[in-house]
């Protein structure tokens, strides 16, 4: 860890703002309010010590108004949520939270946003040392086959992360070596997560963040790679699903394709424009008493999600700050030669490819950090858009 933190060049503050959110954190399964309060912190923190001036241009209130379409929505559909404790903690999580975030980001000065980074590295690291940790014990105390949550309450949870995260670690590496031996941990700790999306959609991220260093080192990766696979293949092979599994209901991928098939059919007797309210989906399904079914705590699909939660116009919405995103990360892209603008944008298409087949539960508490990555990810997009248009002279703020 000392080593980190001179290689990171970071404070004893950040070290400790990591930490004490990681075990805030893991207090959310007994209650919520600690790590409200700490994020509630955090936020008054920020603006009484760096008092940063609440500047926007016309497109950075973009995203905010998507937060504030989100939340009208949920006011709207509320009336037709089951649990309503339910609901008003999953629009705190999914919007309120992350709205206020978003606002920090943008308004952050360069410092501070830099350090903010640092921050999700160090959260990056503690995360595999517990991963490490708990997989020692599964092999001690339990079954080879458990599968690794590290500081998250899900292994998919932790894969995700960890997709999301592995830009930024890859903007601290400088050289080959770095770069191919910070792939491969990351790597180990999605095998050791079985999540089965997070490993397809992180094969997908580091080919296309790293054609050029796979071209330049294709042995010595294909090499790494294939003692990493070889070393947990048992892991791995349990975690293959077969043909059949598709339509049984009694396993994962069977009960993701029926939930699909059940947002479809859904709407062809009911409104498009109505929703069942937010973070309803589990509460909704669970009340069919759907027969020889095990209770499905989302569509597994964020967009499926958002439609039968908050109507067409929430999916659209949705929809909208995807497109978004990635127009404006285009244009950057074509404005810079810097490499780490194709990164975040090739991080901004596996994160959504991601949540078309997981990670749909962004109403709930255990998200609340991947949220927080995610506004990273836009203000981080709208940062470098905003520079272009300084060097123009074209500026426009309120």
């Amino acid at each position: 860890m000392y080593h980190l933190n001179n290689f990171l060049k970071t404070n004893k503050t950040e070290i400790i703002l990591s930490i004490v959110g990681i075990i805030l954190f893991q207090l959310v399964r007994f209650s919520y309010i600690p790590f409200y309060l700490f994020l509630l912190t955090v936020v008054i923190s920020v603006f009484y010590y760096y008092k940063p001036k609440l500047k926007f241009e016309i497109i950075e209130l973009i995203p905010l108004f998507f937060y504030i379409v989100m939340i009208i929505l949920s006011t709207i559909f509320y009336k037709n949520a089951i649990e309503k404790n339910k609901a008003i903690l999953g629009v705190i999580n999914a919007f309120i939270i992350p709205a206020l975030f978003y606002i920090v980001f943008v308004v952050a000065g360069n410092n501070l946003f830099y350090r903010i980074k640092k921050v999700w590295i160090f959260v990056f690291v503690i995360a595999l040392l517990v991963c490490i940790v708990e997989y020692l014990y599964y092999l001690l105390f339990k079954s080879y086959r458990e599968r690794t949550i590290s500081v998250f309450f899900n292994p998919n949870t932790f894969a995700f992360f960890l997709v999301m995260v592995y830009p930024f670690v890859l903007s601290f590496l400088k050289n080959d070596r770095q770069r191919i031996t910070g792939t491969l941990i990351i790597f180990l700790g999605i095998l050791l997560s079985g999540s089965r999306t997070g490993f397809l959609v992180y094969l997908l991220e580091a080919l296309l963040i790293n054609i050029r260093l796979v071209k330049k080192n294709i042995v010595k990766i294909f090499i790494g790679f294939g003692i990493v696979l070889s070393l947990f293949l048992p892991k791995i092979a349990y975690r293959i699903p077969k043909f059949s599994d598709i339509y049984s209901t009694k396993n994962a991928v069977g009960q993701r394709i029926f939930a699909i098939e059940f947002v479809l059919n859904y709407f062809k007797h009911r409104n498009l424009f109505e929703g069942i309210g937010p973070a309803q989906f589990e509460s909704f399904f669970r009340s069919l008493k759907a027969p020889g079914i095990v209770a499905l705590h989302s569509v597994h699909n964020l967009f499926l999600n958002a439609l039968i939660e908050y109507g067409i116009i929430g999916y659209g919405m949705f929809v909208f700050l995807v497109y978004f995103l990635i127009f404006v990360t285009t244009f950057n892209m074509s404005r810079s030669k810097k490499g780490f603008d194709w990164v975040v944008f090739v991080g901004l298409i596996c994160i959504t490819i991601f949540q078309m087949f997981d990670m749909a539960e962004i109403t709930n508490v255990r998200m609340v950090v991947v949220n927080l990555i995610y506004v990273y990810y836009i203000a981080l997009v709208l940062r470098k858009f905003r520079r272009w248009r300084q060097e123009n002279g074209k500026t426009f703020s309120f």
